[in-house]
């Protein structure tokens, strides 16, 4: 039963024989993973113009194709105080949802109702993770619990490129069906993020879930920002073959002014707090009443 989800290199010197000068060129060495992530994030405009951004406010139309052929069309709102995930928010008007974290613990209202399942508390920012981790690389790749920990020259489509071999947290996402462990494809040259890749998800008893494929076909500068005016994803199967099942998600970005990003991450609807017995004063001298 199969469960969809949705959401080496080595320097090679011929001999010199009778020509030294005429030796052949070591191939490259694969740079650190803190050096790929560091070229990486230059090239996609550098931390620094991320975080002059503040609060980023993305809606994200989605059009998805399931593997039976059905169409389904959703829009989705996220806020997010850089460089994130949290404090973050989501809203889907359609499902009547919003969610938030401010970084102290998640909310969420249903129909206007709120949320108060014990788990809410910490679901809203493996939600908001799931969603925006492959939509915001590689500046993504900096979120806490975030691993790299190989990097190796591979080739994509014949192009060069370095391979950062990514492993997050177990409780990084929302659910078990997306793999902990991901493929991040960067130019051998530009650093730009060219694709990522998470594998099929054996959840056992027969059950598995498809692995996903995701790249970024437009880009827009936003204040000196690549950010994706596009992200495609694909379902993969156990052998990373492409399924019909895909997804386009059109984005659109603009920033949040700091007044109105006050009350964005803020529960609305705080629990009550438990009331303090109030200390009753003596009856008489040396004898408080119990």
């Amino acid at each position: 039963m199969r469960r969809p989800m949705w959401i080496m290199t080595g320097a090679v010197v011929l001999p010199t024989l009778i020509f030294p000068g005429f030796a052949a060129a070591a191939e490259p060495a694969p740079p650190s993973p803190v050096a790929a992530l560091r070229r990486a994030l230059e090239a996609a405009g550098g931390m620094d113009a991320l975080r002059r951004l503040v609060v980023l406010k993305l809606v994200v139309e989605r059009e998805e194709i399931t593997t039976s052929g059905e169409h389904h069309q959703r829009r989705l709102t996220y806020y997010l105080q850089l460089p994130g995930p949290v404090p973050g928010r989501l809203e889907d008007a359609a499902a009547q949802l919003v969610a938030g974290d401010d970084g102290s613990g998640g909310w969420a209202q249903l129909a206007g109702r709120p949320d108060q399942r014990p788990s809410t508390t910490v679901m809203v920012k493996r939600i908001v993770s799931s969603a925006l981790f492959p939509l915001l690389m590689p500046f993504s790749l900096t979120w806490e619990g975030v691993t790299i920990e190989q990097v190796t020259a591979r080739k994509l489509d014949g192009r060069n490129t370095w391979l950062l071999s990514v492993r997050l947290p177990r409780t990084f996402f929302h659910t078990p069906q997306i793999a902990t462990e991901w493929k991040v494809y960067l130019d051998a040259e530009s650093f730009e993020v060219l694709r990522a890749e998470s594998p099929h998800v054996d959840l056992g008893h027969g059950i598995t879930a498809d692995g996903m494929r995701f790249s970024w076909p437009k880009r827009i500068d936003f204040h000196g920002v690549s950010l994706p005016a596009v992200m495609t994803v694909i379902g993969l199967d156990e052998a990373d073959q492409e399924k019909p099942h895909s997804q386009i998600n059109r984005v659109t970005a603009s920033r949040v002014t700091p007044a109105e990003a006050a009350a964005l991450f803020t529960n609305p609807s705080p629990p009550p707090q438990p009331q303090l017995p109030v200390r009753q004063r003596p009856t008489g001298p040396g004898k408080p009443q119990a």
